[in-house]
């Protein structure tokens, strides 16, 4: 590449950070190899999944989404980092790994060959999309499928995770669960045709991995529901009109299931918030149409529950999404703030302060369910390279001061995970991975949570690049 990074005319200066990382390595970076210092409160594993390939042979997949998952882990030292990475061992990666073309059908494609090969088949799992940390176990989790049991340290593959057969096969689970701080249960979701039609399954897991309740409830159509939140009494399903008119051409194999969703803002949206205590619905609010894929926190108000999360309002961001290798800028969402008032049903929201387009939403994890002030997000500054996310944006929603920690032009970034170090709110670091275009390398870096410039503390380089990826975790 160039010596220096070059205006991003074509809005392709991103686009080697979408490429793929064949080989799985293990190897330190010694402490002098660092720039900055690690905090020696920082002792833990910084955790990042993602699409390991975005193509097979002289095959590109359908979708960003149908990559072969790929979990990175870094672990932190007092005389350096250890990284490795693992591509997940699904059936789809096996299959096509060992045929080198696209076997299966995935999100965004149908399997080669006809309707005759895609009939009745559901989307290849691909395992590439979020980490759940709970119960001493590491899962790769994805959107229609049963999550992915890996090795906490060695990241090898130890097979598709059922919760002792409490999860059936046609039971999804959804890439966004979350824990709850204070009773250690872990809750998510997930969206599925039933005996009755669309419906959202709901899944309680106990603080030791069982799985302990299982319920579900109809929705109008078979939605996109992609997050969820969780406050300190309810989990909050936002269904967006965005799905399927109609299942059958995707069911009789015509078209994949991205070909089959659609943005309709004539069907509505609902709010439905959950009970903990009975595991079903006790309150629905009906909401002007958007689109939204990442919640922040939920917390309870007095009679209100307060939702943050990243509004878009369409899906054009589809386009992007589905040729990840084509010329484009990156489109972001905005903050918004919903409150639900449980006595009355009334609905009050609005945009949240920001200075750029941003996905990804975090928090401090230890206020889920509770007051919080900062939300996190990736964003995408206006520094000339606009392919993909190249900045770090922190807001206080007690004040509205917002801070744009722009990485530089050809240097970009997803999602950046809170990291601890004292007990206050926001006391503490932010890990992201960053992808240098001009060197088509990566490295993990820390950022200070606290300062007015989000100011870089340390980074660790990598001998390669890592492709761009959704979600992190971070285990102490």
């Amino acid at each position: 590449m160039d010596d220096g990074i070059m205006p991003d005319e074509g809005g392709l200066a991103h686009i080697g950070g979408f490429e793929a990382l064949h080989d799985e390595y293990s190897y330190t970076v010694p402490r002098s190899e660092i720039r900055g210092r690690v905090p020696d409160s920082v002792r833990g594993t910084f955790l990042r999944i993602g699409p390991g390939r975005n193509r097979i042979g002289d095959d590109t997949f359908g979708h960003w989404f149908d990559g072969d998952g790929m979990m990175h882990a870094l672990t932190f030292g007092a005389d350096g980092a250890w990284y490795r990475n693992r591509y997940v061992r699904t059936p789809k990666y096996r299959k096509e790994t060992a045929a080198g073309w696209i076997v299966c059908r995935s999100f965004g494609h149908n399997a080669p060959g006809g309707m005759l090969r895609n009939i009745g088949r559901p989307p290849a799992n691909a395992a590439n999309t979020a980490i759940s940390c709970h119960a001493g176990k590491l899962l790769a989790l994805w959107e229609g499928g049963r999550p992915w049991s890996l090795d906490p340290d060695t990241l090898e593959t130890l097979g598709e995770h059922n919760f002792d057969g409490a999860l059936g096969m046609a039971d999804p689970f959804s890439a966004h669960g979350h824990t709850h701080p204070d009773s250690g249960y872990y809750y998510n979701h997930g969206v599925t045709l039933g005996p009755g039609g669309p419906r959202i399954n709901l899944y309680e897991i106990n603080p030791a991995g069982r799985l302990t309740r299982k319920r579900h409830f109809g929705i109008d159509r078979l939605a996109f529901v992609h997050g969820a939140g969780l406050s300190s009494r309810y989990m909050v399903l936002l269904v967006p009109p965005l799905g399927m008119d109609s299942v059958w051409p995707f069911v009789l194999g015509r078209k994949a299931f991205d070909e089959s969703v659609a943005y309709r803002p004539e069907w509505g949206m609902k709010a439905y918030l959950v009970s903990l205590d009975t595991l079903t619905v006790a309150h629905v609010f009906e909401l002007e149409p958007f689109v939204v894929f990442h919640y922040g926190n939920c917390r309870e108000d007095g009679d209100e529950l307060v939702v943050d999360l990243v509004r878009f309002e369409d899906y054009g961001v589809a386009a992007q999404l589905r040729n990840v290798f084509g010329h484009s800028e990156a489109q972001g969402g905005v903050p918004w703030q919903y409150r639900f008032n449980l006595r009355t049903g009334a609905v009050n929201a609005a945009p949240l302060p920001s200075l750029a387009g941003c996905e990804f939403p975090q928090f401090d994890l230890r206020r889920m369910g509770q007051a919080s002030r900062f939300l996190y997000t990736a964003a995408i500054a206006d520094n000339g390279t606009a392919g993909f996310f190249n900045a770090v944006q922190r807001l206080d929603t007690d004040t509205g001061e917002v801070v744009l920690h722009d990485l530089g032009p050809g240097r970009f970034v997803s999602e950046a995970m809170f990291v601890p170090e004292a007990e206050a709110e926001g006391a503490g670091y932010l890990c992201a991975m960053v992808y240098d275009a001009r060197q088509h390398r990566s490295e993990v870096v820390l950022l200070d949570a606290r300062s007015r410039e989000l100011g870089e503390v340390a980074a660790v380089p990598l001998r390669h690049h890592v492709p761009f990826g959704f979600h992190c975790g971070y285990r102490g």
